[in-house]
């Protein structure tokens, strides 16, 4: 007796097409085919997907917290005297719970090494000895960041006060970004600096106590550097959350300052009292104030934002 023949099942209805170019796919193909364009899209709207899936939940999380901070910035704006939250700057900012330490003697040697060796080699590669190196006034980098050392309002430091330094983490392993180009910029500023004044100019800014495992010159109220020391990045980055207040201070000027600090897991604890908060005013005197009296409310359902 012969062995039985199995034959596959004759497929109905029409062929199963790629939907990015409409080409033929095998049985148990995926919905894409293996066309190096095809796959290149596919894994462009999934990237995108994915970024469209995160924005929305920042937006969820960014009402959620202004619901939840506005009564508590009405009742900072009335403790500074000002009736209503229109009539003075105001905006949110991330809230990082790290305390304020001695800077520890491993760190403090680790990052004057590092100061020593990039002025030490700023001022190697001019002929060796000290001559100072030509002003750029062609170059565009350096312009750039003149500009970018010029002061801030100081109200503007409200946001980083109520954060403490989310961005100057970065800075704690990094030795706040100093490299020998920052020296050399100081160098064409004051040609007749001596290597010696120029470290005793970055050690003597150090704070007595700065958050830890941060940045060493994160202090209690923001960065302790001057502007014109710093690395170019910390002149030129602003998080979006002190270029929103920036904003809000070019629309209210010389009405100060008001931020809500608020750490991003809050929504984990709908208690009232629980400790995410750190609210903090600036007056257009440049009075800083910290508000620890005032507490999160309570995170409920439908919070009103009136």
């Amino acid at each position: 007796m012969a062995d039985p023949v199995f034959h596959r099942p004759l497929r109905h209805g029409p062929p199963r097409l790629c939907r990015l170019c409409r080409r033929p796919l095998a049985e148990d193909a995926e919905d894409i085919c293996d066309n190096v364009n095809c796959r290149t899209r596919h894994k462009i709207e999934v990237t995108a997907a994915i970024a469209r899936k995160r924005d929305r939940k920042e937006a969820e999380l960014r009402a959620i917290s202004h619901r939840r901070t506005r009564r508590v910035l009405r009742d900072a704006a009335s403790k500074i005297g000002v009736p209503h939250l229109g009539r003075i700057a105001h905006g949110l900012a991330p809230y990082i719970d790290l305390p304020q330490v001695p800077l520890p003697d491993a760190r403090r040697a680790a990052f004057e090494a590092h100061l020593r060796s990039i002025v030490e080699s700023s001022f190697a590669k001019a002929d060796g000895v000290s001559t100072h190196p030509e002003p750029p006034e062609d170059d565009a980098d350096y312009a750039t960041r003149l500009k970018q050392e010029t002061k801030e309002p100081a109200v503007l430091n409200a946001a980083c006060i109520a954060c403490q330094g989310d961005c100057c983490l970065l800075g704690g392993d990094r030795h706040a970004f100093l490299t020998e180009g920052t020296i050399s910029c100081q160098r064409w500023k004051d040609p007749e600096v001596t290597p010696e004044a120029l470290v005793q100019a970055y050690l003597s800014r150090i704070p007595a106590t700065s958050t830890a495992g941060s940045c060493v010159y994160h202090g209690p109220q923001g960065c302790t550097l001057d502007r014109p020391l710093r690395a170019d990045i910390c002149n030129s980055f602003q998080c979006r959350f002190r270029r929103e207040l920036a904003e809000a201070v070019d629309r209210r000027p010389g009405t100060g300052a008001l931020v809500a600090g608020l750490s991003r897991n809050h929504v984990t604890d709908p208690s009232a009292g629980a400790p995410y908060l750190r609210v903090v005013s600036i007056s257009p005197e440049n009075e800083v104030t910290i508000h620890d009296d005032l507490e999160l409310p309570a995170l409920r359902k439908g919070m009103s934002e009136d």
